[in-house]
């Protein structure tokens, strides 16, 4: 039997023992501990994309298998009195008017585990991050997160009622400010002019900052948020931040600038060796978008506006996604001794992967694309799924069997590819390079088509769109399965 030391504890510490373990019991309740591997995300403005599209790219990760898809919502009215409960047992009151929105989600009901996805206003979810394994300890035990505060599953339920970006994050941000927050997560939200990106750092305490039009954002699992000023017309966050900050030792005003990473993050740089997990992901992100930028594989900190000299392009964001470190010591299939040290932007736990991009001057039903690829960025391609489209192509929808669901096919391929990369990775992602070529270029006959349409007969524009995507979508699964076939 295992001997049990009692040593003697001032009164004083004691107090503080007891009240930083019920601060994390109360956040393990919370669940704020997420199913969440890590994911990998990149925002760009309209001035720094080639075609003035606002660009938001995302790697989604799970521990756990499940299957994604894409779903339609329809705008739907909703009786007075209605209500939205939440598994952690929140209840807010239903908007009488929910928008029509296109999501990449799993079987779950999406207030139980969020979405990425497009409302009919051209606003956008673009990806989100679990930060709760960065949350330093001193902002757990002053503000524990809030076992029945404002889920993760808020998110889509705030899409159905904004009709700009800034709008998203000022909704959220009333539900943080009422509720509390329940689950430590970094946000990326558009829509077709701005970019918003926005962290939770406690119990009641948030902040979101406006991308600049000419720059891009690279976001891992860590706190990013810098200096800011609540009162700047580019930053949004909860009342009182900075107060709760020094009162709480969080910062000094007296020294310090206030700074949101480093009042509330910062504990997986203490935890864990120098890009063990996170930062060679933000090293890689930034090195390849801007090849000029001394940036290293294990600095402790990174730049957070990133203005590259060349135009950001699908094509580049496309080849982050897919990153195993090609070319330096770290590639995750090489021979050198640092092989493996650290995980890739596209890691073996990629459960969808996804581009989404709002081109102003248009529509949203055709200036509103969500590339989604489910699985591996190695082994699927980049579909471009408008949301004009008047139903989601039947291997890509939820009510699909199982054997015949395109998530069913990429994500076998996946497992192949990381089971037997000596096979592999002569295959991939080379494979799709004809198609997602073909893609990208047919994506311009789809726009003025669909527009020429739009002018006379919405419907027939819908159809126009509906038909290619179809199209094209068929085509990629039927490479895939001949792929599965040898």
């Amino acid at each position: 039997m295992k001997k049990i030391y009692i040593l003697p504890v001032a009164p004083s510490l004691l107090i503080a023992i007891i009240l930083l373990s019920a601060a994390n019991l109360s956040e393990a309740q919370t669940g704020a501990s997420s199913n969440q591997a890590g994911s990998f995300m990149i925002m760009a403005g309209t001035s720094i994309t080639e075609d003035g599209s606002v660009l938001i790219a995302h790697n989604h990760e799970r521990k756990e298998e499940r299957p994604f898809f894409l779903k339609k919502f329809p705008r739907t009215k909703h009786d007075s009195g209605s209500v939205i409960l939440f598994p952690n047992g929140l209840k807010i009151a239903q908007s009488n008017i929910t928008l029509e929105w296109m999501g990449l989600k799993d079987r779950q009901d999406y207030t139980k585990s969020g979405a990425v996805g497009i409302n009919e206003q051209q606003v956008a979810i673009g990806g989100w991050v679990s930060l709760d394994q960065d949350r330093n300890m001193k902002a757990r035990s002053a503000d524990p997160l809030v076992k029945g505060g404002t889920p993760i599953g808020m998110v889509p339920v705030a899409l159905q009622r904004s009709r700009s970006a800034r709008e998203l994050v000022k909704i959220l941000g009333t539900f943080f400010n009422q509720y509390g927050i329940a689950s430590s997560f970094g946000l990326a939200v558009a829509d077709k002019r701005e970019v918003w990106y926005l962290e939770t750092g406690s119990g009641h305490h948030w902040a979101a900052v406006q991308v600049p039009p000419d720059a891009c954002w690279v976001q891992s699992h860590s706190y990013r948020i810098g200096h800011i000023d609540p009162d700047d017309s580019g930053v949004l966050a909860s009342p009182g931040i900075k107060e709760f900050a020094a009162e709480n030792q969080l910062y000094n005003p007296e020294s310090e600038i206030f700074h949101f990473a480093e009042a509330f993050g910062g504990r997986k740089q203490k935890s864990q060796s120098p890009g063990s997990f996170n930062s060679r992901r933000l090293w890689r992100g930034i090195s390849m978008l801007e090849t000029s930028l001394e940036v290293q594989p294990n600095q402790k900190g990174y730049p957070q506006f990133i203005r590259p000299e060349n135009k950001v392009t699908l094509e580049k964001l496309i080849s982050i996604l897919r990153d195993h470190y090609q070319g330096s010591p770290y590639y995750i299939f090489g021979n050198d001794s640092l092989a493996g040290q650290a995980k890739p932007v596209a890691s073996e736990n990629t459960v969808y992967t996804n581009i989404v991009q709002l081109t102003d001057g248009m529509p949203s039903n055709i200036g509103a694309v969500l590339w989604a690829g489910l699985g591996s960025p190695n082994t699927t391609p980049y579909i471009p799924f408008y949301f004009g489209i008047k139903e989601i192509p039947k291997p890509y929808d939820a009510e699909t069997r199982d054997p015949q669901r395109a998530y069913t096919t990429y994500k076998t391929l996946s497992e192949r590819y990381f089971s037997r990369p000596d096979q592999y990775t002569d295959i991939f992602p080379d494979i799709w390079s004809d198609f997602q070529t073909k893609a990208i270029k047919q994506q311009i006959n789809i726009d003025q088509g669909a527009m020429r349409l739009y002018r006379t007969d919405i419907r027939q524009a819908k159809h126009f769109i509906t038909v290619n995507v179809e199209g094209l979508s068929q085509q990629a699964l039927d490479i895939a399965q001949e792929q599965m076939d040898n």
